[in-house]
């Protein structure tokens, strides 16, 4: 595309395709004071046709962009060039690339890249670039061909550099990260991020000290917003660094003005998809050396406070260790105020209850019917039965077989309450039989789960004894 120019050719014709720079239209002037001796139609023509070409080349000359040359590659294998840049060629055509002044033979050529031959039996040495994309200005740049000189002495330490804030920037990082960054005064970070303050003092969200993005995937899997990797414990006592250290912000409280909480640790949405994504997936280490692996999680409240809170149904793939477990629901005569509490069941055993009322028959007979799984699911059964209203007797006549067990009276019509319970045979069951009585691993022994409740009080317990918690590294300055 040409710039906007008016040329007048003599007899009052003119041509407007754009604006030219001095030369440009001090040349078109001269041009204007030739006329022909005879203001013929051919002459003009002819005149109108070499002035308009004359123009074109000189708009495009003006126009076209300097090129600048990035990198210079000679590969002594293929006999070629690689040169890297930006504008290398023109709008059209090829450009002309030459080293000092030899003139090189193009294999392929665009605005970044030209792969040219070399002259055959080039010398060694040092040579001058040149690549002409039809500007003013060509690019230049040495090459060296053949040996390299031994290396000379080390220049004086340049100036800092600076960076322009905001900054934004892109690069090609196809074995490593694009940024890295290395502190090496030690304990300390390589990277301290900030966020801004709210947008006044009395309202607007403090803004993020880091965000991380993943990116797209193509076939696989979108890659992660933050990969953290913890430090390797250095000497045979040191312990390996967290991956993620995150403490929540603490609140600003003024008597009498809100109730503010204090910030989250760690706030986990997984992404939306046909199946949505885990909020968190965590993975416990492999144990070592006979050690016991790593927990998938762990959460420890305060005093008081519970270590884990989930609104909604809760699933555990295995089984679940308690030191006692309960229900806790809105007291059901004062659901305003009160809560009400009841304990689990326990057992040694993996044990089912079923029970429920029945009334025998004209005969003193009672057939109870159980669920078609039953027998699957159960062995080992234990009866209990009571009459209501009256003094009788009751038996259980036959046991449980095909699906029912028979109650028999000593006399007619006694309503009995029955209970029977079973122990679990299903697959599951079978292969995790719980174990009664357990000796505590070596290192665990002579401590205890609760130390507090056996006279060992300010002592860690086995639980902080494999979690340690680790201390709150400050954020850097």
């Amino acid at each position: 595309m040409i710039g906007n120019f008016t040329l007048r050719i003599s007899g009052g014709k003119s041509l407007n395709p754009g604006s030219l720079n001095d030369d440009a239209r001090r040349s078109s002037t001269r041009r204007r004071e030739i006329k022909p001796e005879v203001n013929k139609p051919m002459g003009a023509i002819r005149n109108l046709g070499a002035a308009v070409a004359w123009l074109i080349c000189s708009a495009a000359m003006a126009y076209a962009q300097t090129p600048t040359i990035v990198s210079a590659i000679v590969n002594s294998a293929t006999q070629q060039i690689t040169i890297t840049g930006v504008s290398l060629t023109p709008a059209t055509g090829a450009p002309v690339v030459k080293l000092n002044s030899m003139t090189l033979t193009l294999v392929s050529s665009s605005s970044t890249l030209i792969v040219a031959d070399l002259p055959t039996g080039l010398a060694a040495g040092t040579y001058r670039l040149i690549v002409n994309n039809g500007s003013a200005t060509p690019g230049v740049f040495d090459v060296t061909n053949g040996a390299v000189g031994p290396q000379g002495p080390a220049g004086p330490q340049g100036p800092a550099g600076t960076v322009t804030l905001p900054f934004n920037g892109s690069a090609a990082g196809a074995t490593s990260a694009v940024f890295n960054i290395v502190n090496t005064s030690p304990a300390h970070s390589a990277i301290g991020g900030h966020g801004g303050p709210g947008l006044s003092s009395t309202s607007g969200n403090g803004g993020n000290g880091v965000g991380g993005y993943g990116g797209a995937s193509f076939g696989g899997t979108g890659g992660s917003g933050v990969y953290a990797l913890g430090g390797v414990g250095s000497l045979p006592s040191d312990n390996g660094g967290t991956g993620i250290n995150a403490q929540g912000g603490n609140a600003t409280i003024t008597v009498g003005i809100g109730v503010p909480e204090g910030g989250n640790g760690v706030t986990a949405t997984g992404g939306t998809g046909y199946f949505g994504g885990d909020g968190i997936d965590a993975y416990g280490g492999t144990g070592q050396d006979g050690g016991a692996g790593g927990v998938g999680i762990l959460a420890v409240g305060t005093s008081g406070v519970d270590a884990g809170f989930f609104i909604g149904d809760v699933y555990v793939n295995g089984a679940l260790s308690k030191a006692s477990g309960s229900f806790k629901i809105d007291h059901p005569l004062d659901p305003a105020n009160k809560y009400l509490y009841h304990s689990f069941v326990e057992s040694p055993d993996m044990m089912n209850i079923y029970n429920g009322n029945i009334i025998t028959d004209g005969s003193g007979t009672a057939v109870v019917s159980m669920p078609a799984w039953f027998e699957a699911l159960n062995t080992d059964f234990r009866y209990q039965l009571t009459v209501i209203g009256q003094f009788a007797q009751a038996i259980v006549e036959s046991e449980i077989a095909n699906g029912s067990f028979t109650i028999k009276t000593s006399k007619p019509g006694v309503k009995v309450s029955w209970q029977v319970t079973g122990i679990r045979q299903d697959a599951w069951a079978n292969a995790h039989r719980i174990q009664v009585e357990v000796e505590k691993a070596p290192a665990d022994q002579g401590h205890y789960i609760h130390p507090e409740l056996f006279g060992h009080e300010g002592e860690p317990s086995i639980a902080q004894m494999h979690h340690p918690r680790p201390p709150a590294s400050a954020p850097e300055q």
